[in-house]
């Protein structure tokens, strides 16, 4: 048997509270374990001066380099990769690494950006072990394109996404 372990790292502004929260979140929601990494250091090729944003591939890239385990990064910077303006977060599916970010989940109302951040770190993470886009309406693994789709969406995985991760 294959036991998955989770490592959080963090580049930015990332209030501690938000990283506990979905350390918790995703140790209680997946039942494995999660640990707490360091602050990291995106690659400086990652950040592109004229967009004024960080390239998330290229992070994804230099994270699965670093580490041994799965490892999803978080962070307040503003993200994108190629194709798009911006994404909440992004992974690669069967892949070690994922990142979510909070720049444009940012709202004044505190539990609702952890109901948020937590939701899209589901939905990273469900990618890493494997599973595509749901059409499903409230399960998590269907995409986002706006923070309502993401406050619309539950903070599980529906019935056919739990069969194919064997949950």
């Amino acid at each position: 048997m294959v036991i998955i372990q989770l490592t959080i790292c963090y580049f930015g502004k990332i209030e501690p509270s938000l990283i506990d929260h979905v350390k918790k979140g995703l140790r209680a929601k997946l039942k494995i374990p999660v640990l707490l990494g360091t602050e990291i250091r995106p690659p400086e090729d990652s950040f592109n001066k004229f967009r004024q944003q960080y390239e998330a591939n290229t992070i994804l890239n230099h994270l699965e380099k670093n580490f041994d385990d799965k490892v999803l990064a978080l962070t307040d910077k503003d993200i994108y990769t190629s194709g798009l303006n911006y994404v909440f977060g992004l992974a690669k599916t069967k892949s070690k690494a994922a990142i979510v970010s909070t720049f444009r989940l940012n709202t004044d109302n505190k539990e609702l950006l952890k109901e948020r951040l937590l939701k899209e770190c589901m939905h990273e993470f469900g990618h890493v072990l494997g599973l595509q886009h749901c059409k499903e309406k409230g399960c998590v693994m269907n995409p986002s394109n706006s923070t309502r789709d993401i406050d619309n969406k539950n903070l599980d995985f529906c019935h056919m996404c739990q069969i194919a991760l064997k949950i």
